[in-house]
């Protein structure tokens, strides 16, 4: 009887998201968690709030579609991953889930947000909600910078199959 390889690697919990309080929505109960620094949920609330509030009255549109369209604008397709292969690291490039495109975009738009100029956060980061919207902003330039190194290392790497090496 051969005996049944474990995989080293954990299995991904998943938590029970509950939707937000003022919106109903599941994503931006995520973003506020994401936002949130050292257990203070109330600030996080706020500063997204304030952010949804401000796109909602400069652009008289809906800020849930902006941060959705926000979202699927910074969100790649791709990732790179590194495995250690017969003592080489070597770099492969997979297709990445939902949730983990969603949890990534959030991410980059927290990032780049906190690295604008304004002078409060909830600007900060309603200015890069409207740019990522409109497919600029670093966090929109950060999806193209991996999808342009992804198409880079496919046209130098690819044997005759048309597969990466």
């Amino acid at each position: 009887m051969a005996l049944k390889k474990m995989s080293r690697k954990k299995k991904r919990v998943f938590r029970k998201i509950y939707p937000d309080i003022f919106y109903n929505n599941i994503d931006i109960e995520k973003f506020i968690n994401i936002i949130m620094i050292s257990g203070k949920k109330t600030i996080a609330r706020n500063i997204v709030y304030k952010a949804f509030n401000y796109i909602g009255k400069n652009l008289n549109k809906n800020p849930i579609k902006i941060f959705s369209t926000a979202l699927d604008n910074a969100a790649p397709m791709i990732e790179s991953k590194i495995k250690k292969s017969s003592g080489v690291k070597r770099n492969y490039f997979i297709d990445i889930k939902r949730y983990r495109r969603k949890s990534l975009s959030m991410r980059w738009i927290k990032k780049y947000s906190k690295l604008r100029k304004e002078k409060y956060m909830y600007l900060k980061l309603a200015h890069e909600i409207i740019d990522a919207s409109k497919k600029r902003g670093e966090s929109v330039k950060k999806r193209e910078s991996v999808h342009k190194l992804y198409t880079s290392k496919k046209n130098y790497n690819t044997d005759k199959g048309g597969r990466l090496k």
